[in-house]
């Protein structure tokens, strides 16, 4: 149910139209028209440089919104390129140099997504920074919709979407 007299606030979710440009202009994305970005507001499931810009705002309501590296993605870690040997992944893994790469911990618990960086004749060289890293963003934001959250959406921190299960 969508309520006309929301503003953007803790424990609203809200439904915004963004594209997202970075300084040089280039745009890396943007949300689809027949699929607009829905999340549940004060609960960490943007970045804290674009959901702090958005407290406030209304149904129709437009801005600029210009987040720095430390409120974004995070500034970029040398350290976090490593190298592999290529037979750390199967064979049937098609790698291509900016591919995501799903990747265990040593633990061989968690998953960290990594990027593939550079090929070489015998190793892979990972990027486990995000892809923004270091990067400002410039967003064009657009609320399109604002609405009180479910009691389960509330319970669990963020929207679920008809088709999610848990």
């Amino acid at each position: 149910m969508i309520d006309g007299s929301l503003k953007v606030a803790d424990n609203v979710v809200v439904i915004l139209d963004y594209v997202l440009t970075l300084d040089d202009g280039r745009e890396v994305d943007r949300s689809s028209k027949d699929a607009p970005m829905e999340y549940l507001h004060g609960f960490n499931n943007i970045i804290p440089g674009l959901e702090n810009e958005l407290i406030g705002m209304s149904v129709d309501d437009e801005k600029e919104v210009i987040v720095q590296p430390e409120l974004g993605y995070g500034e970029r870690d040398p350290d976090g390129v490593t190298e592999f040997p290529r037979d750390t992944f199967p064979g049937s893994l098609n790698l291509e140099v900016g591919e995501p790469v799903m990747m265990r911990d040593k633990d061989g618990g968690e998953s960290i997504q990594a990027y593939v960086s550079e090929l070489r004749t015998d190793t892979v060289l990972l990027d486990f920074n995000h892809p923004l890293a270091g990067e400002t963003l410039h967003f064009h934001i657009s609320i399109t919709g604002l609405r009180e959250p479910t009691s389960e959406e509330l319970a669990h921190g963020h929207v679920h979407h008809p088709d999610h299960k848990h």
